[in-house]
């Protein structure tokens, strides 16, 4: 009987090795929809306030939404490639449809597993929605210690904050710090860590620093209020304040941290109505009933959201 072998021409390629990322992206999104016209920027496109000259209702308005309808359009052309699939969630995440961005970054992490700068943008968006288990995967992978970005190691420690591993956050967030000096954003996460822990002086050090470095956004001084507080410094919670923080937001983030904090045994801990009478600073916002947080939650601060802060994004790509 004859022997029939496939010559080697006919045998199948390998598939390269996609590894971990490609593997758990896989489980995680089996049923994502397919690329489609539904992802191009319906937001793009605004009516115009005039009908003077050139510019027509339905007409892109600024450069960010012009430079998503190119990309979009590229994408739409080759769903496969990943340049214009990563620059179009980028634009996307900036004109706020994150969820088209995290559903363009979906699919393309089923063809490109193995790209970390893939990997990080869809880590850091998934964290930014609360989906706190996919970051972690994406992140992990995404991070390379040859070639580190502030931004995912950052987003590794809030990863951790959020699971309530406060003290695992730690090294996260100070090795974020040598990588972005006098960042408002990781010195904001660094210390929340600390007061997470049991330390709110040491997190008003760092909170104070934070406050005078560039960029830095009112969340800062809303935590510096929260950590004098903490340390029964009424007084000077309130000037800090300055209108930031309400009273629910003082009272719940009180009830919060008395249930989550571990205060060292020299710390006295303000009781939640002492604390939210003596930071009372915002007449004028809506009275919001608050729940209380079970004793054994890991999640965010309820009314004032979070003490950590995600969005770490640098310029969105447009079109030259």
């Amino acid at each position: 009987m004859t022997r029939f072998e496939r010559p080697r021409s006919q045998t199948l390629p390998r598939l390269p090795r996609l590894g971990t990322f490609a593997s758990l992206t896989a489980s995680l999104l089996l049923g994502a929809c397919s690329a489609s016209t539904d992802l191009l920027p319906s937001i793009a496109m605004k009516p115009s306030d005039t009908t003077t000259g050139d510019t027509t209702p339905g007409t892109p308005q600024t450069e960010l939404q012009k430079a998503t309808i190119y990309w979009g359009q590229q994408y739409a052309k080759n769903p496969a490639e990943l340049k214009p699939a990563l620059n179009y969630a980028k634009d996307l995440k900036a004109l706020g449809e994150k969820s088209k961005a995290l559903s363009v970054l979906q699919q393309a992490a089923l063809i490109h597993g193995s790209d970390q700068e893939l990997a990080g943008e869809y880590g850091r968006l998934a964290l930014e929605m609360d989906q706190v288990g996919v970051a972690n995967q994406m992140l992990t992978v995404a991070d390379d210690p040859a070639k580190p970005d502030w931004r995912v190691v950052s987003a590794r420690g809030t990863v951790m904050a959020k699971q309530g591993k406060y003290a695992d956050a730690v090294p996260f967030y100070e090795r974020a710090l040598t990588l972005s000096p006098d960042n408002p954003t990781v010195m904001n996460n660094l210390a929340m860590a600390y007061a997470m822990t049991g330390d709110p002086k040491k997190a008003e050090g760092i909170l104070r620093q934070a406050l005078v470095a560039p960029g830095a956004t009112p969340k800062v001084r809303e935590n510096l209020a929260l950590v004098l507080g903490l340390q029964g410094r009424y007084d000077e919670s309130k000037a800090i304040a300055s209108g930031v923080l309400s009273t629910d937001t003082a009272s719940a983030n009180a009830n919060y941290l008395k249930q989550m904090v571990q205060l060292q045994p020299t710390t006295a801990m303000p009781d939640a109505k002492s604390f939210a009478s003596n930071t009372y600073v915002s007449p004028s916002q809506p009275r919001i009933e608050v729940q209380r947080a079970a004793a054994t939650t890991t999640s965010s601060l309820p009314v004032s959201q979070s003490v950590w802060q995600t969005t770490t994004d640098q310029s969105p790509p447009l079109v030259r």
